[in-house]
């Protein structure tokens, strides 16, 4: 191993880093964006060879993971070797995006027949943010039906499958995005949030999955339902490489780290009715508990989320029902809720944010399970509605949560680390050391 190497390797992180480069075997897809970014800037590899271990693996592996509705390979590799700037740590870094972003000349479905043959004129604004970075874009990964579901089991575009064990959902609406990075398909991709659907699929594949304050990140370009709980996040490898792309997008100045953070879980409700495995993490936490009161779904979620959606896509539904699945025909059965509704569900919405503000009063982070079961079977009924349990809420609180991979699991199993608005930086810093 040449002095650079071993000296990247040191810049990538602790020592015990160094020890794993010196031994394992140079598969470039095993490297995190941390370690890549130094590799790359130290001249050993070129964004060429990156991007090109990358495509040989989705060549591999996508056709029966089914991650990717679309790769990018020739743009992929125009785009590698283009870079010549690596003063970012982006550069050269080949990453995926979820199709419900827009990407210029590149067909972005939303898992939809509505948008099935859509080729959009421009660029997301986080596509654009990553492009200028100096990332490499490999291709646009599957999603839930319009991003409206938790498994990625998409009628038109074919179902996801957890690369931990294909006969599982991989979660969603993330689904293909989480299902790359965790098959190695990818260094990171992006997703979207509304209720859960970056950090329930990092949950259930085994990776890192994060959603940052409302409104940080610029939702133009995403087509979505509900303006009121989107938010942009990401899939990655580990914590590290979630606050490299956190700070290059938000083009944050790094946090000074809690130095005693005060960590408390939240046992009631969260902790209610988990599987076995995710169990056996969660009772070996030895935090203080802290009471979180969740507002009812139909209270503060459901009546803002329903008019929202009806606003996005209801004039489609009724000039175009054909293009719309039997899911999403039955929540267009429902009627629209009235404009009272809706009003106060923002009120009670505006409520319950305050009261989450105060929470972080006396604790700096929440520890919840992520997701309160282990990737269902494809094959069996699938309780949606438990799946989004542990996530929503913190959608409706605006608040940054990240969902990091318990270690020794058999099945994944996540743990959901939140803070209050705004601490997102020292969030991710604390995720990254963060062991359960």
């Amino acid at each position: 191993m040449h002095r650079r190497e071993v000296l990247a390797a040191l810049l990538a992180g602790p020592l015990v880093g160094v020890r794993a480069a010196l031994s394992q075997p140079r598969d470039l897809t095993t490297f995190t964006i941390a370690q890549a970014s130094a590799w790359l800037a130290a001249g050993d590899y070129t964004p060429l060879q990156l991007t090109n271990a990358y495509l040989a693996r989705i060549t591999r592996l996508n056709p029966s993971l089914n991650a990717f509705v679309t790769v990018t390979a020739d743009l992929a590799r125009r785009e590698a070797k283009n870079v010549r700037d690596f003063s970012t740590r982006l550069a050269g870094i080949p990453i995926a995006h979820k199709d419900l972003l827009e990407t210029k000349g590149v067909r972005t479905t939303a898992g939809s027949l509505l948008f099935e043959n859509y080729i959009p004129d421009q660029n997301a604004a986080i596509v654009n943010r990553l492009e200028q970075a100096g990332a490499v874009m490999l291709g646009k990964t599957n999603t839930h039906e319009l991003g409206g579901g938790v498994t990625t089991i998409n009628p038109y575009f074919g179902t996801t499958r957890n690369p931990v064990d294909p006969t599982r959902i991989p979660g969603g609406s993330s689904g293909g995005s989480a299902a790359a990075v965790a098959a190695r398909l990818c260094a990171a991709a992006t997703g979207s949030d509304t209720g859960g659907s970056v950090r329930i699929p990092a949950a259930l594949c085994g990776c890192v999955g994060f959603k940052p304050t409302f409104g940080t990140i610029s939702t133009q370009g995403l087509i979505a339902a509900s303006p009121s709980f989107d938010h942009i996040g990401f899939l990655t490898k580990d914590a590290q490489d979630a606050r490299i792309l956190y700070q290059a997008v938000v083009q944050a100045t790094p946090s000074s780290p809690w130095t005693e953070p005060k960590i408390a879980i939240a046992r009631k409700y969260f902790c209610d009715d988990l599987d076995p495995s995710v169990s056996s993490v969660f009772s070996n936490l030895k935090y203080p508990e802290i009471d979180f009161s969740v507002p009812r779904m139909d209270r503060v979620f459901d009546p803002v989320f329903s008019f929202e959606m009806w606003g996005r896509f209801g004039a489609d539904w009724r000039t175009n029902p054909g293009s719309f699945s039997k899911d999403l025909a039955a929540f267009f059965a429902t009627p629209r809720p009235s404009i009272a509704q809706y009003e106060d569900g923002l009120a009670a919405l505006k409520e319950y944010q305050g009261r989450v503000d105060k929470l972080f009063d006396s604790v700096d982070v929440i520890v919840t399970p992520t997701v309160p079961v282990t990737a269902p079977l494809i094959d069996r009924p699938i309780d949606g509605m438990k799946i989004l349990r542990n996530t929503w809420p913190f959608n409706a609180a605006g608040t940054p949560a990240v969902s990091i991979p318990a270690r020794g699991a058999g099945l994944p199993v996540g743990v959901q680390l939140v803070a209050r608005r705004g601490n997102d930086d020292a969030l991710l810093r604390l995720a990254h050391g963060f062991s359960a």
